[in-house]
């Protein structure tokens, strides 16, 4: 009996190894094939914004047998979607900005987020305003220009937004559309400098038709375009244009515009699992990948956004250009201005962009 037993403790020990890699090859496999035939539609801005996605968050989907779709759009266009859509889902995460929330949240477009599956929420738990939605980045809404432009005609370095009204700037210079990604804070910065407020935008709609032959963007590469090709000498838009026009080979420079009392203003992004997706899971992978430390470091290299998560921000300092063009000290960022998204009325802005600017 007891040669018996040791024989068979004998043949254990020697399989024991065996059958420990056989289990953790199966965990792996497992791993490797958790969203097998899931295809996560995420519903975003183009260009640079999904590459960086694509290559850095989407791929550890990808990596686990799941496919990702981009549904490319403004917040605005994509909001449009979600709204014709009635009930149904175009796409499973919806990014969007801070300004919008108020409508999405009565509309009531957004899942509950199991926050266990999105640890890496827990950095960012103070911004976030409740729990359909984490933020992801913010950006700094900048007066771009041509520094070489304007010494050559002798045009003073602006400082506000009003300064673009400048007569030698006539046709040379690009604001956002207000139904492009950063149409939003645009007219609330106008407003604001123009004496007005996100209640009153009248005073801002008049100071930008004081803009000789302005011209508007829709999609923010037109920035890039424009500055590259020496058509505009000025413009708004997300420091993140700029860095992009930089590394285009365009002479820019970024001056955050005063607005009141303070320096500068920020657009907060914000994700959602869409109400009613059948692939809750993988889109809260998605989530939690892109709030990990090195997927906003490398979305922050690639989009020069400024990242909410403490750990990416700290490394993005040592980017030389993103240091010339963006502002990364925390107490000037804590001091520019956010626009109140209780305020907000979309629909009587666009009456009354459409009444002053298009018409």
């Amino acid at each position: 009996m007891f040669n018996s037993h040791k024989r068979m403790l004998s043949t254990l020990l020697i399989f024991a190894p065996l059958l420990g890699a056989s289990t953790l090859a199966a965990a792996q496999g497992a791993e490797e094939t958790r969203f097998a035939g899931v295809t996560l539609r995420v519903a975003t801005w183009g260009g640079a914004t999904r590459d960086a996605l694509r290559d850095h968050v989407a791929a550890e989907i990808e990596k686990r047998g799941g496919k990702v779709e981009f549904v490319i759009g403004s917040p605005q266009d994509n909001l449009a979607k979600l709204i014709a859509a009635r009930g149904q889902t175009p796409f499973d995460l919806f990014e969007f900005l801070g300004t919008m929330r108020p409508e999405i949240e009565a509309r009531g477009l957004l899942s509950k987020l199991n926050m266990g599956n999105i640890p890496n929420a827990k950095v960012v738990a103070a911004l976030q305003p409740n729990d359909t939605m984490v933020p992801t980045w913010i950006t700094q809404e900048m007066i771009i220009y041509n520094p070489e432009r304007f010494k050559e005609n002798g045009i003073p370095v602006p400082t506000t937004l009003a300064d673009l009204r400048h007569p030698k700037l006539s046709g040379r210079v690009m604001i956002p559309d207000i139904s492009s990604g950063g149409g939003i804070e645009m007219v609330g910065a106008f407003a604001m400098t123009a004496g007005g407020d996100e209640v009153n935008i009248a005073p801002g709609l008049r100071l930008i038709k004081e803009i000789p032959n302005v011209r508007f963007w829709k999609a923010g590469g037109e920035v890039v375009n424009q500055f590259k090709s020496g058509d505009i000498w000025a413009g708004m838009a997300h420091a993140g244009w700029a860095l992009r026009s930089a590394k285009a080979g365009a002479s820019v420079k970024t001056v955050p515009p005063k607005i009141g009392s303070a320096q500068g203003l920020i657009k907060e992004g914000f994700i959602g699992v869409v109400k009613g997706s059948r692939h809750q899971a993988a889109a809260e992978f998605f989530i939690n990948t892109y709030l990990s430390a090195n997927g906003q470091y490398q979305f922050a290299l690639a989009t020069a956004v400024i990242p909410v998560v403490p750990e990416a921000r700290a490394k993005m300092s040592a980017e030389p250009l993103h240091k010339e063009l963006l502002v990364l000290d925390a107490a000037r960022i804590n001091g520019m201005v956010r626009l109140n998204p209780s305020k907000i009325d979309l629909s009587k802005w666009n009456e009354e962009w459409n009444r002053t600017i298009t018409r």
